[in-house]
């Protein structure tokens, strides 16, 4: 834990003298509070404590001092101020659940910002503090858990933005056992961060927990079919909600093209709507049955332009022998969903 932090939480409330607010002070506390009510949707209850104890007197700090608040002070602000512009929806600030969880262990502060769930994704944005080294690039180990699921996966990345800060972001896909349920407990317990350029490895012991509701979703039927060399692709449905499209589909490969290879997947590459807007797509990945002969994958587009009415994504197909080598990629029809 960083020096500053640490005298904050080790500071000794009895030896302060409380100061009452002046009639200024109170009009700009209430001018603030009314402000950041207004900038969120959700709100961490212990923000709102922490804001009340304020209101009715002040010492330097003194709020800081109460265990139950001080593991919630946050050390960064919008943290997704310094991510790149396609990392995360555009949405994703007005939508996304308030956590400020801190947490500190063996010298590193982590704090998870805030998260969102629309039904098939997870986002978290999250800091870590800290006097080690742990190199450009990092790499955390430990996964998120979710309640209730059958196993997820996801993506994630954590870069260094100064001296002591480095700002991450991870991407969880979880498989649920029928429909997607409306809430959500999320439990991420990292194991350690390791310095990819020395190999260094920085272990503490950490434990997040926060209950997220999934976002308001709508879902269109497509049953959309294309086939090509062996290989059937059906577009199940588009689930769309105020920060993401899911795109679900199936594929089914041919007996003879196993043979050759293995490892048959198909992603899909690019979308571009009516409008002529380029998106980025996130591979969810999906299931495999049957040695690889039948397919459910799902992908996502992120900040889907409200005006367009179509929208037209490009697959391809990579062929495997396996060890994760891609020998060999093929582009299918492109597929047109409408939108409106």
């Amino acid at each position: 834990m960083n020096q500053n932090f640490n005298d904050w939480l080790h500071l000794d409330i009895d030896q302060i003298e409380p100061k009452p607010l002046s009639a200024e002070q109170k009009a700009k506390l209430k001018e603030h509070v009314l402000t950041q009510k207004k900038a969120k949707k959700r709100y961490s209850v212990r923000f709102l404590a922490a804001a009340a104890l304020l209101g009715a007197s002040i010492a330097t700090a003194s709020f800081m001092t109460m265990p139950a608040i001080a593991n919630q002070i946050p050390f960064i602000q919008r943290i997704l101020t310094y991510f790149e512009k396609d990392t995360l929806p555009n949405t994703y600030e007005d939508l996304a659940t308030v956590v400020n969880q801190v947490q500190s262990s063996n010298g590193l502060d982590i704090m998870i910002e805030n998260a969102v769930y629309d039904g098939t994704n997870i986002l978290l944005t999250y800091a870590i503090q800290t006097e080690y080294d742990l190199g450009d690039n990092p790499r955390p180990e430990g996964f998120l858990q979710v309640e209730p699921t059958s196993g997820s996966g996801g993506t994630g990345s954590l870069e260094k933005i100064n001296d002591t800060t480095y700002v991450g972001v991870e991407k969880v896909t979880p498989h649920f056992n029928g429909e997607s349920p409306e809430e959500i407990q999320v439990r991420w317990q990292p194991l350690l961060f390791k310095n990819n350029q020395t190999n260094e490895q920085f272990k503490g012991n950490w434990e997040f927990e926060f209950t997220l509701s999934q976002l308001p979703t709508n879902a269109r039927l497509l049953n959309q079919t294309v086939k090509q060399d062996g290989i059937t692709l059906v577009t199940k449905s588009l689930q769309q909600s105020e920060m993401t499209a899911v795109l679900q589909y199936e594929f089914f490969v041919e007996e003879s093209i196993l043979q050759d290879w293995p490892f048959v997947s198909i992603e899909m590459t690019q979308a571009t709507d009516n409008l002529g807007n380029v998106y980025l797509l996130n591979g969810n990945g999906g299931i495999s049955k049957d040695n690889g002969a039948s397919n459910q994958w799902r992908t996502t587009i992120y900040s889907l332009n409200p005006d367009a009415s179509s929208i037209t994504l490009t697959p391809e197909v990579y062929y495997s022998k396996g060890s994760g080598e891609v020998l060999e990629v093929k582009k299918m029809k492109s597929i047109t969903i409408d939108l409106k």
